[in-house]
């Protein structure tokens, strides 16, 4: 009787772990299964993301600038670009020196300006790194541009559907005034850890969101060589977006495009993270939370914020002053085993 019973024991701690794993696999086919964010036929003109037939019927537009963006001197670009873009160097907007945070809405607006853009442009913004593009088009968007375009799928989506290519430097046509006092749309926008501080203050109702990894945000790692500590701001709640540091991999196929984002959102939900949220996105340094910015704010949630700083910037503030700065270590759903460093 006692072996039967040691049998039917492990034949159900087999079909246990056996369940499980089907179920991780089941959600890991979910999650490859290629859906689309954009529909060609269904582009809206307050939407962010459109397709390469889009950006082919709209590039010659007046007052139209195509940028492609990449940290460094444009290497891809001059091997092929789309034709007429021009190169923007993510460091012509942020530096190590600032925290790796947006450089002042007036220094910014300049670079802007060396590349022919003003506040009435639409500025259609693509490249190879989705965290690149989505850094310079918000920083586009911050200072108030008219019009700010995603190419969905960036220059692979453009080759792909066989549109001409150009190669070589391309040195911009300036635009001399801007047109408006700048930033234009502040309200989006949380710079350090002490305006996140009084943010939460003044609206006790807001939400910080990282977007960064599942190991990031329970402080298995930092996700970053530069940055010694893991662990997120106490209260900080998960916007699953991100595999790695470098990706936001649950919101793209395999071909770079954005996926449709309601089993996204279905996740987001059980942290908290609704249309009608006060939410406010971050990362680690301000580059993957872009683009999960639009893609939220194309998809209804009006009240979506973009914090800068980020973990990078909440943990040195932690390093000087841990009661103003907190940290959990963590799953937050765990309270027995989360860790609240203060």
């Amino acid at each position: 009787m006692k072996k039967a019973t040691v049998f039917i024991g492990c034949l159900l701690m087999v079909a246990l772990v056996f369940g499980a794993k089907t179920e991780e696999v089941l959600a890991a086919k979910s999650d490859s299964k290629e859906t689309h964010l954009v529909k060609s036929n269904k582009i809206k003109d307050t939407d962010f993301f459109v397709d390469a037939k889009w950006v082919n019927q709209h590039r010659d537009d007046d007052n139209t600038v195509i940028i492609e963006a990449s940290y460094g001197e444009g290497k891809d670009f001059k091997k092929g670009h789309l034709p007429g873009s021009v190169h923007m160097d993510t460091m012509e907007i942020e530096t190590e020196e600032n925290n790796w945070n947006i450089l002042p809405a007036e220094t910014s607006r300049d670079a802007f300006l060396t590349k022919g853009v003003n506040a009435d442009s639409t500025v259609i913004v693509y490249g190879n790194d989705i965290n690149a593009v989505g850094r310079i088009a918000y920083v586009a968007y911050w200072l108030g541009v008219k019009n700010v375009k995603i190419l969905d799928g960036g220059y692979d989506a453009w080759t792909a559907a066989d549109y001409k290519t150009e190669k070589g430097n391309v040195t911009p046509k300036a635009a001399s005034d801007f047109g408006a006092e700048v930033p234009g749309r502040d309200d989006t926008y949380i710079e350090t850890s002490a305006d996140l501080v009084k943010a939460k203050e003044a609206n006790p109702e807001l939400i910080v969101a990282s977007t960064r990894s599942w190991k990031e945000f329970t402080g298995k790692t930092s996700g970053y060589s530069y940055i010694e500590n893991a662990g997120e701001p106490e209260g900080a709640v998960w916007a699953k977006a991100s595999k790695s540091s470098s990706d936001v991999a649950y919101l793209t196929n395999k071909d770079g495009t954005m996926k449709d984002p309601k089993k996204l959102f279905a996740a987001w939900e059980k942290w908290g993270i609704t249309k009608d949220s006060d939410v406010a996105f971050y990362c680690g340094t301000g580059w993957r939370n872009t683009v999960v910015f639009f893609l939220a704010k194309q998809s209804g949630f009006e009240n979506a914020k973009m914090w800068d700083g980020g973990w990078y910037d909440w943990d040195l503030a932690h390093q000087s002053d841990p009661s103003t700065y907190p940290v959990q270590v963590g799953d937050p759903r765990d309270a027995d085993k989360l860790v609240i460093e203060n």
